[in-house]
């Protein structure tokens, strides 16, 4: 009878360990949305309650109204350095950046996966090469922080997955993406400018 307990209680441990395992173990993406979410307000509550002009805070009005966006939205900017520019850049202009986009960080990449940018490892303004891209092409939390920036700024953007690539997927981007961009903004022009 004592080694029935004992065998049982064994099995009722074993058993319980196996299950705490699977429950413990989160997927990459499980409950994608809701982690996003949560990771964006808790980026806005550093942003909004910054007192040392560290954070800039946008909202994004009047978006395409076939979207089912509400009236507004925000994009949070954390300045990394300032440039010494004086204009911002219009909506039409093609914009000179050094940029890198990332997920926001999990488990698996405590940095945020990175999907898209214009150099690989540790940026460095002395050897990597700028793209140039129009502004009008990118997503609105993009083009939102680019038209405030100045030549110079050096701008961490977390952009909210209503103005990224919404409820849709992409090779490398999951639906409601949060997404995070290291953006130097080198310079600007008008469309068909000479540089």
């Amino acid at each position: 009878m004592k080694e029935i307990r004992i065998l049982l209680s064994a099995l009722l441990m074993l058993l319980a360990f196996s299950s705490c395992d699977e429950k413990d173990e989160v997927g990459e993406f499980d409950n994608w949305k809701e982690r996003n979410q949560l990771f964006v307000d808790s980026i806005a509550n550093v942003a909004r309650n910054s007192t040392d002009g560290s954070w800039k805070v946008f909202v994004v009005e009047g978006l395409d109204s076939s979207k089912v966006w509400p009236n507004e939205y925000y994009v949070y900017c954390n300045v990394l350095s300032q440039g010494s520019g004086t204009v911002h850049p219009a909506f039409t202009d093609t914009a000179v950046i050094n940029y890198e986009g990332r997920l926001m960080p999990t488990a698996k990449f405590p940095e945020g996966d990175i999907f898209d940018g214009s150099y690989s490892g540790e940026f460095d303004p002395q050897f990597d090469v700028p793209v140039s891209l129009p502004i009008n092409g990118t997503v609105p939390g993009f083009y939102t922080a680019l038209q405030q920036m100045v030549a110079g700024d050096t701008w961490r953007v977390y952009i909210p997955y209503e103005l990224g690539y919404g409820t849709s997927s992409t090779s490398k981007i999951p639906a409601y993406s949060t997404l995070i961009f290291e953006l130097n903004l080198v310079s600007f022009h008008a469309v068909g400018a000479q540089q």
